[in-house]
């Protein structure tokens, strides 16, 4: 019987790509930017690699930027990175249905719960500027554990701060590898967000659960828990 629902946060809950587009016009004070470029196709460009390799890793971002032409001083990746980081710890978009889609699952009587990777200040900095926390029975920052995902530890220690078996738990996120892999590897029912549309793993099964957003989930949480049957 279905009992928890946890949640990645960054693509899932936390609207990445609207967060960007509001963080783009801070480039040209973080950065040399070549004068013929716009904030839109520095948003159209950074967005579009995002999709493309945000399940490759920050390098691939960052050189497609740089193979764009966007910089007129190209600067170091890592303080790139830094800059970015930074500017994540002060602009945070939620997506629309996001508060819905929690309210929902609590009055539904479900346990929530969040794992996301990532730095403990950063990743608490997004929770609390989106002004999510309070729906959620646990959190675990990664940064703040000796694991992160894709390890099966870190599903199982939310399963034992919840009180419920991995079976009793759905892991909702996008990323195939640390996410669906992760949490099936765990024991745990897995639920992919097709938010960048990309399935860069084809050694690994996709989830008979997904969906393009979040906002289906809490239905598909209900029923699990009415049939109370699942075969992962």
């Amino acid at each position: 019987m279905l009992k928890a629902v946890v949640f990645d946060l960054d693509h899932t809950l936390f609207d990445r790509y609207a967060t960007i587009k509001q963080i783009v016009p801070r480039f040209r004070e973080g950065f040399k930017i070549n004068p013929e470029v716009t904030d839109e196709f520095i948003y159209n460009e950074l967005s579009w690699a995002d999709r493309q390799y945000v399940h490759h890793g920050w390098q691939e971002i960052f050189s497609h930027l740089c193979d764009k032409g966007i910089f007129d001083e190209i600067p170091l990746y890592e303080d790139y990175v830094q800059f970015v980081l930074s500017c994540f710890k002060t602009v945070a978009v939620p997506f629309a249905f996001t508060n819905e889609v929690l309210q929902r699952l609590k009055d539904d009587g479900f346990l929530l719960g969040l794992i996301t990777n990532g730095s403990h200040d950063v990743q608490t900095a997004k929770l609390n500027m989106l002004g999510i926390t309070h729906f959620f029975d646990e959190i675990v920052i990664t940064g703040d554990e000796p694991y992160w995902k894709p390890d099966p530890r870190i599903f199982h220690l939310i399963c034992e701060r919840l009180g419920v078996k991995p079976s009793e738990m759905m892991y909702v996120g996008d990323h195939p590898k640390f996410d669906v892999d992760g949490s099936r590897n765990a024991g745990c029912i897995p639920f992919w967000v097709r938010t960048t549309g990309t399935w860069i793993y084809p050694e690994i099964q996709k989830p008979e659960l997904q969906a393009d957003t979040v906002e289906s989930v809490p239905d598909i949480a209900i029923k699990l828990r009415d049939e109370q049957v699942y075969d992962i």
